[in-house]
C-alpha cells in the first residue's frame, strides 16, 4: 500500500480560493489567467485582469483596490505567482512603486484544468464490452513469450495491462452506474422501455456469458503463474520507471511499492473469493432480474388496461338499454357513491365488534356548534387559579440549587481559580455543572453562575491538555481554568 503522512492529510490552502466568501471573485481571476495561458498568455497585469473584470456584469462596483488584494491573497495561497515588472520602469520612484506581473502557479493550473474539465465534460464511454476481458486474457498468456526479450517488450506489456484494467474498472462501473441511478429506473417504468427491453437483455446476457467464460481461465492463469516469472517481470518494469527522466528525485523504494501493490490489486481483482469481478458478476444478475422485471409489470399493465376498455364497453351497453332509474341503481353497484360525506368525531361506542353495523346501533345526539363569525359561543368567566402554593415550592428548590453551587464553588475553589487540571475525582453530575460554567465562559468575556459569581475562562498555553477523572471513566480536555472575579 502506497505510504502516506500526515502532512498530506492536513488543509490545502491552494483550494481555499473555491470555498472563500469571496470566490466568485477569486474564480474569475482564476479563470482569465487559465484562458490566457491556454492561448499562450502566461503572464499578465494587473491593469489586464481589472479592465476583463470591469466587463462581467456582477463586477460593476469592483475596484482597483479589490482587485489588488484579491491577487495577493491568490499569490499567498500559492495559486499565482508574482513577478516585478521591470520592464517599462524608467525612474527610480516607478521602481519602488512595484508594478508585477501574475502568472499561474504549477498546481493553480492543474486545479483549473481539472475545474475546466469537469465543467465541459462530455458523457463518458460507458459499456460492457468484454475485448478488455480478452486484452488481459492475451497479454497473461504471452508472459512466456514476453520474458525472452524482457528489455525490449516488459515496458509495453505493462502499458498495456494497466491500460486494459483501467477500461475495465472505468467503463464497467460506470455502466453499473448508469443502469442503477434513479434517472434510468425511472424511464424502465415507461411503457416505451418495452421496445429497448429485448436489445438490453440481449447485450447484459452476452457479456455475462463471455465474462463467466474467461473468468475461471484468467484465475487459473493468475494462480498459476510462478512467483519468480512475476519477479523478473516486474524487475524491468520497476528499472524502467526508475531510469524515466520523470522519476529521477523520486524515492526508488516508494516506486517499487506503488508497482507491485498494482500487480496485487489486479491479481485480486479477478482472483479474490468476494472480489470485484464476483461482485460486477453478481450485480449484472441483479440487473437482468430487474429489468425482466419492470418489463413484466408494464406489460402485465398495458394488458389490464386492454381488458379494462373492454369491459367498459360491455357497461356502456348495458346503460344504453336501460331507463335513467335503472341507471342510477346500476351506477351505484358498479361505481359506487358518488359525492360521500364522512362524518368523523370521538364518539361513544356500544361494542368492539367489526360484524355489527352502524344501522344496528343506537342513535344519539351530537350538538352541533356555530362557524359562523357573527354567531359566537358564550364564554365562561372563570376565576383566576391561585398558585402560591407553587410559588413557593419553585422558590424553595431554587434556594436549594443556589445553596448546592455554592457549597460546590467552595469545595472546588483554590483562591480565585478552579483549574481543572488539578481537579480531584469528582462525581458526573459535578462534571455536568462544571461545564455549564466553562460553557458559559467561553461564549463570553465574563459569564455567571446560577448564584451570580462573576468569572472568566483562561485558555491553556501551548494547547496543553489535561486528564479530568470521574467516577464514570476519565475524561482527555483542554486545561482550563475558571477564574472568579470580584463584582
Amino acid at each position: 500500500m502506497t505510504q502516506f503522512t500526515i502532512p498530506l492529510l492536513a488543509q490545502m490552502k491552494q483550494f481555499k480560493y473555491l470555498t472563500e466568501p469571496n470566490a466568485e471573485r477569486y474564480r474569475a481571476i482564476m479563470r482569465f489567467c487559465f484562458l490566457n495561458h491556454m492561448q499562450y498568455k502566461n503572464r499578465l497585469t494587473k491593469d489586464e485582469i481589472y479592465s476583463f473584470l470591469k466587463t462581467l456584469p456582477n463586477f460593476s462596483d469592483y475596484t482597483e483596490e479589490m482587485c489588488e488584494q484579491d491577487l495577493k491573497s491568490l499569490v499567498d495561497w500559492g495559486n499565482l505567482k508574482s513577478t516585478q515588472d521591470t520592464s517599462k520602469t524608467a525612474t527610480l520612484q516607478e521602481f519602488k512603486n512595484k508594478r508585477f506581473l501574475y502568472e499561474l502557479t504549477s498546481i493553480g493550473l492543474r486545479i483549473e484544468r481539472f475545474l475546466f474539465e469537469l465543467e465541459n465534460s462530455q458523457e463518458t464511454k460507458a459499456e460492457l464490452n468484454p475485448k478488455h476481458i480478452e486484452k488481459i486474457y492475451g497479454l497473461l498468456i504471452s508472459i512466456d513469450s514476453v520474458l525472452k526479450d524482457p528489455r525490449k517488450q516488459a515496458v509495453d506489456w505493462w502499458d498495456e495491462l494497466t491500460s486494459a484494467f483501467v477500461e475495465i474498472e472505468k467503463s464497467y462501473t460506470e455502466y453499473i452506474s448508469m443502469l442503477t441511478s434513479s434517472e434510468y429506473e425511472s424511464l424502465m417504468i415507461k411503457e416505451k422501455f418495452l421496445e429497448y427491453k429485448s436489445k438490453l437483455l440481449h447485450y447484459l446476457y452476452n457479456f455475462h456469458d463471455m465474462f463467466q467464460s474467461y473468468l475461471p481461465r484468467i484465475r487459473a492463469l493468475f494462480l498459476n503463474l510462478p512467483q519468480h516469472k512475476v519477479d523478473e517481470l516486474l524487475m524491468y518494469v520497476i528499472q524502467a520507471e526508475k531510469d524515466h527522466p520523470k522519476n529521477i528525485f523520486k524515492d526508488s523504494s516508494a516506486i517499487e511499492s506503488y508497482i507491485k501493490g498494482r500487480w496485487q490489486n489486479i491479481k485480486d481483482w479477478f482472483v479474490s473469493p468476494n472480489g470485484q469481478a464476483e461482485r460486477l458478476l453478481e450485480q449484472i444478475q441483479q440487473i437482468i432480474r430487474k429489468v425482466s422485471s419492470y418489463a413484466a409489470r408494464l406489460s402485465e399493465s398495458s394488458t389490464l388496461k386492454i381488458n379494462r376498455t373492454e369491459e367498459y364497453k360491455h357497461l356502456a351497453k348495458l346503460f344504453s338499454n336501460l331507463d335513467i332509474s335503472e341507471c342510477h341503481k346500476l351506477s351505484s353497484v358498479v361505481f359506487g357513491v358518488m359525492c360521500p360525506k364522512y362524518i368523523t368525531g370521538d364518539f361513544p361506542r356500544a361494542t368492539e365488534s367489526t360484524t355489527i353495523s352502524i344501522l344496528d346501533l343506537p342513535s344519539f345526539k351530537v350538538p352541533l356548534k356555530s362557524r359562523g363569525r357573527l354567531i359566537r359561543e358564550k364564554i365562561k368567566v372563570v376565576p383566576a387559579s391561585e398558585f402560591s402554593e407553587e410559588k413557593k415550592k419553585r422558590f424553595e428548590e431554587y434556594k436549594k440549587k443556589i445553596e448546592e453551587e455554592n457549597e460546590l464553588l467552595q469545595s472546588l475553589l483554590k483562591g480565585n481559580k478552579i483549574e481543572f487540571e488539578k481537579l480531584p475525582r469528582i462525581t458526573p453530575e459535578v462534571r455536568k455543572r462544571l461545564f455549564v460554567w466553562l460553557s458559559r465562559g467561553l461564549s463570553s468575556k465574563v459569564a455567571n453562575t446560577d448564584s451570580g459569581k462573576k468569572f472568566r475562562v483562561i485558555r491553556p498555553q501551548d494547547d496543553k491538555r489535561c486528564i479530568l477523572e470521574c467516577t464514570d471513566g476519565k475524561m482527555d480536555m483542554p486545561a482550563y481554568i475558571l477564574e472568579f472575579v470580584d463584582e
